[in-house]
């Protein structure tokens, strides 16, 4: 009778740690959101535009064609590297640790080095009257919108390189740590403190 139970709870533990997934939800940062918004569909026009009157070669378009060439593949760089690299920049909670994904960089943030974590405004951090104004109408659609701050004891690397690899708006101006804007910010904290809590038992 004393082993029913025993049995149970392990039985229990099992089938628990079996649901728990190995990692959470891609949370997609809204910058590279942002930047494809913006340059995607003129970049995608100009290409379409510019490939429909090189294949037609309507007359008078000769002497202009490697100019339209040269505009068309500019065009289809930047509309597929956008797009690209607005799926390749996430942030995404693995057993090990965050993973901020950039197009080219990776940052790996051990459980154990996040201090805290909390809710902030992109505004508050960086007031728009103290931006320039390309940056700041890049940023006014996002300049009220959540963030999720997580503080850590050390940045992984020096800030002036990791400013090589990502936005200097990812991070925190005035103490170490990300400044993560992502859509559903409400998930990602939940997802972020329970891996955390997870890591502490094992």
């Amino acid at each position: 009778m004393a082993k029913a139970p025993s049995r149970s709870t392990g039985a229990g533990s099992g089938a628990a740690a079996l649901s728990l997934p190995r990692r959470g939800h891609r949370h997609p940062l809204l910058l590279q959101r942002r930047m494809r918004s913006m340059l995607f569909w003129p970049a995608l026009l100009i290409a379409l535009l510019c490939t429909a009157l090189v294949v037609l070669s309507p007359p008078g378009i000769e002497p202009h064609r490697l100019y339209l060439v040269a505009a068309g593949l500019g065009g289809w760089a930047i509309a597929i590297l956008t797009f690209w690299f607005s799926l390749r920049t996430h942030a995404t909670c693995w057993e090990d640790g965050l993973r901020l994904r950039f197009p080219f960089y990776e940052v790996r943030i051990p459980y154990r080095d996040i201090q805290s974590t909390r809710l902030g405004q992109l505004g508050r951090q960086f007031p728009p009257e103290c931006e320039p104004w390309s940056r700041r109408h890049f940023l006014e659609p996002l300049f009220a919108s959540t963030v999720v701050v997580v503080e850590v004891s050390a940045l992984p690397a020096p800030r002036h390189q990791l400013h090589l690899w990502m936005s200097r708006y990812l991070l925190s101006p005035d103490t170490p740590g990300f400044m993560l804007p992502v859509r559903d910010w409400l998930t990602f904290r939940a997802e972020l403190d329970e891996f955390r809590s997870r890591s502490y038992y094992r």
